[in-house]
């Protein structure tokens, strides 16, 4: 097992990739770039996970190497600024292994283990790549089981596309990196584009004022129900001052509705159900036809309902116009 942690703040690694593209959710891009500037140290040793991992890797190694004649042994490779350290590569191909508890069918829901072996495969030019995932189990046993492990096999010229977003990511990256150890005083969002942030902070500005007008419109609802309730109490109809009309529009009135139980109607009276009932798409009881014989009988299946009327409110108007507000 190589020791990635040696000098690691001087490369951009397999392992930094996930992250400064975002789809990390062990550490922000932020964090990343200040611990290689210099800035943060990262205090990480590992974990019981990262421990267990180191355990396995070999042992997965020597289980898909048994079967190869042109094995996978661990690599590293350095390129300017890139680092890769490569749990398996041979003359065509790289092996990224991982070991967790997060098991998934298909190979697009393992981006973040995906971009680190498109990294390796394209600055180690290989064409091949393999992702060994192995299921990590919850008692941590340490005995190689076979049926844990999932093997996908992929080549770098279906994955064009991820691999210009990691290149655009790896870019954006480097260009930070260089502005914040130029200026460490820079914030997070002191790196945003320009032409982004001042469109942003002119948006920030807009959604408080519709802030601040949504708690203008919920109090001046407020007043006038207030103002409705008083002129309901002394009967006023009308209200003017030297910029409004109020005009007073009263509650509307309650109505019955009826609806016919159609359900407790067919239990009750499977026959007369059926008599009056014809199949279209589905069966349609003919109820108006029913009532017109059996006036009495549909009476008892009728119930009757409060229709609340539409709520009384103020209307406003400039005084000497008759538009509404």
């Amino acid at each position: 097992m190589q020791n990635v942690k040696v000098d690691r703040d001087k490369y951009i690694g397999g392992s930094d990739i996930p992250i400064l593209m975002g789809i990390s959710p062990f550490k922000t891009r932020w964090e990343l770039l200040q611990e290689k500037a210099g800035l943060v140290q990262n205090e990480f040793e590992g974990n019981q996970y990262t421990e267990y991992g180191n355990i396995l890797e070999p042992k997965i190694r020597d289980y898909i190497n048994k079967d190869l004649k042109d094995k996978f042994v661990e690599g590293k490779d350095i390129v300017d600024d890139i680092r890769c350290h490569t749990d398996g590569i041979n003359k065509t191909t790289v092996l990224e292994i991982k070991t967790t508890s997060k098991i998934h069918s298909k190979l697009e829901e393992y981006k973040y283990y995906l971009v680190q072996l498109l990294f390796y495969m394209k600055y180690t030019n290989r064409k091949k790549g393999i992702l060994a995932v192995y299921r990590r189990p919850e008692n941590f046993d340490e005995t190689f089981d076979d049926s844990n492990l999932t093997v996908f096999e992929i080549n770098i010229k279906d994955f064009k596309n991820l691999l210009e977003e990691i290149d655009i990511a790896v870019d954006e990256f480097r260009n930070d990196l260089r502005r914040i150890k130029d200026n460490p005083f820079l914030t997070e969002a002191d790196l945003e584009p320009k032409e982004l942030t001042d469109i942003a902070k002119e948006l920030e500005e807009v959604e408080q004022k519709l802030a601040g007008l949504s708690e203008l419109t919920t109090k001046r609802d407020e007043l006038k129900s207030k103002l409705k309730n008083k002129m309901d109490e002394i009967g006023k109809k009308q209200l003017t001052t030297s910029k409004y009309k109020f005009t007073r529009v009263a509650d509307g009135k309650d109505s019955i509705t009826e609806e016919f139980d159609e359900v407790k109607f067919k239990e009750e009276n499977n026959d007369l159900y059926e008599k009056y009932s014809q199949e279209e798409v589905t069966v349609v009881f003919n109820l108006d036809k029913f009532k017109e014989e059996h006036e009495n009988e549909a009476q008892k299946y009728i119930i009757k309902s409060v229709k609340k009327g539409k709520a009384g409110f103020i209307r406003m108007s400039i005084v000497g116009d008759d538009i509404d507000e």
